[in-house]
């Protein structure tokens, strides 16, 4: 039982890690293609993107289909 209870855990801590390691990309990639377009993001962009774009991975969407959700989610909220 403890065993299973330890696997468990330790699986979770391994998704959040992952979880965590791809909003960073996620966080770096929109930063990095809002600077090349010479704009300045409004504050809480970036994380609402980025948490836009993992729900969506997580629920199955390809990478690219969930760029497109999330960039016009922005880009609708935020007005940018």
């Amino acid at each position: 039982m403890l065993l299973a209870v330890v696997l468990v855990s330790a699986s979770l801590s391994a998704a959040a890690s992952d979880n965590s390691l791809i909003t960073e990309f996620c966080k770096t990639a929109v930063k990095a293609e809002l600077q090349s377009a010479g704009k300045v993001p409004p504050e809480g962009m970036v994380e609402d993107t980025c948490r836009c774009f993992l729900a969506e991975v997580q629920n199955g969407a390809g990478i690219k289909a969930a760029q497109a959700t999330c960039k016009a989610k922005a880009s609708e909220a935020y007005a940018f």
